[in-house]
C-alpha cells in the first residue's frame, strides 16, 4: 500500500469530522517494539525525512498536522510503533471513494462513439484527454514537433504538484550511463568488478554495464529488501547479492540491478565529489532547466530504480530532449549515437532497450505485457517510452514528432495499444 500526501491530507480533513477514540483506546506496549505494517513502512518512507524510524509533526504534510496529537498517543513528541500502524490504518479507512477509479469495463461508458479530428495536427486530441481521465489519467501533455497539443488534468489532479514517477526514473540511468561513455568514464560493455572489485571469483565477475541496464545481470530483484525502508544502505545490498541466473541469459525485472548500477556510479564520481543525480543535472537537468526532487535512502544514495518525483512539464523537457537527440538549441548535450544506444532492443528480451521501453505494453510495475504494441493500431513504430506504477508514461517518437506524458494513479486499465487508437484514430483498437 502506498501512502501518498494526498492521502494524508484527506486525514486530516477526515480528522475534524470524525471521532477517532476506537484508534486510540487501545494503550500502546512499550515492553517491545510492534512489528510495523507494510501500510506504516511505506508512511515511514514517505515522509521520515530524518530516517529515524519515526514521525514528528513536522514531517507531516503542513494540513495534516491536525491530526498529529490524535495518534501521538503517550505524547512524546512522535509517532511511531503500534501508532504508526494506526495512523496508517486510519489513513486507509479514511480515503473516500476516488471517482478516478475506473476498471475497464467503465472505459466503454466513459469513451463517446464519435470523435473530432483536431485540423491542426490530424490527432483526436480529445479522445485521447478522454481515454487518459478514463483509465485514471491525472495529468496528460501531447506535443507534436515541439508544440503544445494538450495539456490538462482530470480526475483532482494539481498540475503543480510533483508526481511520483516509479519505475520511470529507471530511465534516467541510461542517459547518465550514455553521458558517462562520452565523458570516458564508462563503457557500455565493460566489466562491471572492474570497478566492484568484489565481483570477482565467482559469477558476477561476468556481469557488464549493459546487462545491468537491460536488467539481465542474473541478479535476484530482492524488491521487499530494496523498495522499503527497512534496508538502509541499498547500494551496500544490492552489490552483496549473488547472481540467482547466469548472467545475460534472463530478463527479470527488478531494483536490485539498478542500485548495483548506482554504486558503480557513486565509484567512478568519487574524485568529481558527485552521486547519479548531481551528475545528470549538471549535464542535462540544469541546461534544460528542470526541476525535480531524487530521494535517497537512509545513507543518503539516490534512489536509481525510483525516486523521482516531477511535474508533466518538467518531465516534458526531459522528453523533447531525447526526442531531438541530445540536443538543445544548437548545443549537443549529448551524442545521439550514443543516446540512441538506449533503444537497441536488449537480447534476453526485444521489447527493453537499456532501461527504457521499446514499442510493448508494460504494466504498473514496468513489466512486459507479453506483447508488442501495433502500428495498426496506430501506435508509431519507432515508440520508445519510460514506464512507471502506476500506469506513469513518457513516450516518445521521433517519425511522429511526439512527446507525450502522462501522470495517473491507475492499476491495469491503460494500455498502450488503446491509448493511440484512440489518440490517431478516434477510436477502440
Amino acid at each position: 500500500m502506498v501512502i501518498t500526501e494526498v492521502a494524508m491530507v484527506r486525514l486530516a480533513f477526515s480528522l475534524l469530522a470524525l471521532s477517532w477514540l476506537s484508534l486510540v483506546a487501545t494503550a500502546q506496549d512499550t515492553a517491545k517494539p510492534a512489528e510495523l505494517t507494510e501500510g506504516a513502512k511505506s508512511l515511514l518512507e514517505r515522509l521520515d525525512a530524518d530516517k529515524d524510524g519515526k514521525l514528528s509533526e513536522n514531517e507531516l504534510p503542513e494540513r495534516a498536522r491536525a491530526s498529529f496529537k490524535n495518534f501521538d498517543q503517550n505524547g512524546d513528541g512522535f509517532i511511531a510503533g503500534d501508532e504508526l500502524n494506526k495512523a496508517a490504518e486510519a489513513v486507509a479507512n479514511a480515503q473516500p471513494r476516488e471517482k478516478g477509479k475506473n476498471t475497464k469495463r467503465d472505459i466503454g461508458k466513459l469513451m463517446k462513439s464519435d470523435y473530432r479530428r483536431d485540423e491542426q495536427s490530424g490527432l483526436f486530441l480529445q479522445a485521447a484527454r478522454d481515454y487518459n481521465a478514463a483509465t485514471n489519467g491525472e495529468a496528460l501533455l501531447i506535443l507534436k514537433d515541439g508544440k503544445v497539443l494538450l495539456d490538462v488534468t482530470d480526475n483532482g489532479y494539481d498540475a503543480k504538484r510533483e508526481h511520483e514517477l516509479a519505475s520511470g526514473t529507471k530511465s534516467f540511468s541510461g542517459i547518465v550511463a550514455a553521458l558517462m561513455v562520452e565523458d570516458g568514464l564508462m563503457k557500455w560493455d565493460e566489466l562491471a568488478c572492474e570497478t566492484l572489485t568484489e565481483w570477482k571469483g565467482d559469477a558476477r565477475e561476468k556481469i557488464t554495464i549493459r546487462m545491468l541496464l537491460s536488467l539481465c545481470a542474473g541478479l535476484p530483484p530482492e524488491q521487499d529488501a530494496l523498495q522499503g525502508p527497512a534496508t538502509k544502505d541499498k547500494y551496500a545490498y544490492a552489490v552483496a547479492l549473488k547472481c540467482k541466473h547466469e548472467p545475460g541469459r534472463k530478463f527479470e525485472y527488478g531494483p536490485a540491478q539498478f542500485y548495483a548500477f548506482g554504486e558503480i556510479v557513486k565509484r567512478k564520481l568519487k574524485d568529481k565529489n558527485e552521486d547519479i543525480k548531481s551528475y545528470f543535472m549538471r549535464k542535462v537537468g540544469e541546461p534544460l532547466g528542470m526541476k525535480l526532487t531524487w530521494r535517497t535512502d537512509a545513507a543518503n544514495n539516490p534512489h536509481v530504480p525510483h525516486g523521482v518525483f516531477i511535474t508533466a512539464n518538467e518531465w516534458a523537457k526531459f522528453g523533447e530532449w531525447v526526442r531531438l537527440g541530445g540536443k538543445l538549441g544548437d548545443k549537443q548535450l549529448l551524442k545521439q549515437e550514443l543516446l540512441d544506444e538506449c533503444f537497441k532492443p536488449g537480447k534476453a528480451n526485444r521489447n527493453y532497450g537499456l532501461t527504457w521501453w521499446l514499442g510493448g505494453g508494460a504494466d504498473e510495475d514496468g513489466e512486459s505485457e507479453g506483447k508488442v504494441a501495433t502500428t495498426e493500431a496506430g501506435v508509431p513504430k519507432d515508440l520508445v517510452y519510460a514506464a512507471g506504477k502506476g500506469k506513469q508514461r513518457l513516450m516518445i517518437s521521433r517519425e511522429a514528432g511526439l512527446t507525450i506524458v502522462r501522470l495517473a494513479k491507475d492499476t491495469n486499465t491503460f494500455e498502450t495499444d488503446q491509448f493511440f487508437s484512440w489518440l490517431t484514430r478516434g477510436k477502440k483498437a
